[in-house]
């Protein structure tokens, strides 16, 4: 999210200089390179769907976009497989009634039935579901190198990156006016923006206000199938909460999320976990997987908000302070428009592309909150 405001600040020329402090300037525990790298249009709000739709039409051109003078920038490998969610008895009604709201949208999507969706993926169990939701033109792609093109094409730009913790965040008469680390004190001519992912809430406690994001701990794991008809598989979600795609090399990711999930800074994986809870679903759904083998698996981090939507926007308590974080696991899906409507509101006092207004922060007090349907 950093690297995306400096990007679009810069390249619009909203602003002359950014500087941007990465206390993990490696990415070890960054939340983007640990993700799954789904991109979907499939929410169940408008402005999620404008969010998503954008970043779509920009990871088709990402390489292009973050061009330097060194040629191209990174190809992400935007695989167009499409995100599937699957149907049955209990969740039909529910999905059925988003999907109508999605092509309302202008979202591009299949109702496949029973039969249909056994032909297509015939390797899955159909007998307990009655069809699935299948986006068109979502898919997945490298969430490393989206990092690594809006860092570097950030940087051609003129930001500068500082390989150092923020510490404290200077403020006087209610307005944030500096940033300092151990080695560091940079001037807030016209914004501080907390972009800190999971770390939102800390940040917001340099400044003396509340951001109310919590860090989640997540777990993913790679295994390898019994066979290569998984390559040409969507992003799968069963109504039992797992997911899985196809990875390069002919592996397969496997990941769920958990109501007893960590809430705290902890990337250690659970390989028993997958053994006891996830395999045995994912066995059910697909036989063949039965006969999978565990290879490896890591743990990332979720920075969720109370309705599980992002926050974007100035601080209601403290002026020039603005925050991007929270997305609850949709970062990787709206990074490009978010990191632009930010910058439209930080450089016009208005968002311009995509109206974001009802992600603001304020929404909380002001009892406004939403909640997100489609979260995995």
């Amino acid at each position: 999210m950093g690297p995306s405001v400096a990007y679009h600040l810069l390249s619009q020329g909203l602003c002359e200089s950014v500087a941007l402090f990465e206390q993990d300037p490696v990415h070890l525990h960054s939340s983007t390179g640990l993700s799954a790298g789904g991109i979907r249009h499939l929410f169940s709000s408008s402005v999620n769907i404008a969010l998503a739709a954008y970043s779509v039409r920009f990871y088709e051109r990402f390489s292009e976009l973050m061009g330097t003078g060194d040629g191209l920038g990174p190809d992400v490998g935007f695989r167009r497989n499409g995100y599937l969610f699957l149907l049955d008895a209990a969740n039909e009604a529910s999905l059925l009634q988003r999907a109508d709201f999605q092509e309302s949208e202008g979202v591009a999507l299949e109702r496949l039935d029973r039969d249909r969706l056994k032909d297509r993926f015939p390797e899955l169990e159909t007998g307990d579901l009655v069809g699935g939701i299948f986006g068109v033109r979502d898919g997945f792609l490298d969430p490393y190198q989206v990092m690594r093109g809006f860092s570097q094409k950030a940087q051609a730009l003129g930001a500068q990156f500082i390989g150092e913790r923020a510490e404290a965040i200077e403020v006087e008469a209610g307005r944030a006016v500096a940033v300092r680390s151990a080695g560091w004190r940079v001037q807030a001519r016209l914004a501080v923006v907390d972009a800190a992912g999971a770390w939102a809430g800390e940040v917001g406690r340099m400044a003396g206000v509340d951001v109310p994001v919590v860090p989640h701990s997540r777990q993913v794991y790679q295994i390898v199938p019994p066979s290569q008809a998984f390559d040409r598989y969507p992003l799968t979600i069963d109504p039992s909460g797992f997911y899985f795609r196809p990875e390069t090399g002919g592996r397969v990711l496997v990941g769920k999320s958990f109501a007893n999930d960590a809430q705290a800074f902890v990337w250690d994986w659970n390989r028993n976990l997958f053994i006891d809870a996830i395999w045995p679903d994912l066995a059910s759904r697909v036989p063949e997987m039965e006969n999978a083998r565990l290879e490896s698996g890591w743990a990332g981090l979720y920075e969720v908000t109370p309705d599980d939507n992002a926050i974007i926007g100035p601080h209601p308590d403290l002026d020039h302070f603005f925050v991007i974080a929270g997305f609850s696991g949709h970062g990787m899906m709206q990074g490009p428009a978010a990191g632009l409507a930010l910058a439209e509101r930080i450089g016009h006092g208005a968002y311009r592309t995509i109206d974001a207004s009802g992600l603001e922060l304020r929404r909380f007090a002001e009892g406004r909150e939403y909640r997100e349907d489609a979260i995995v």
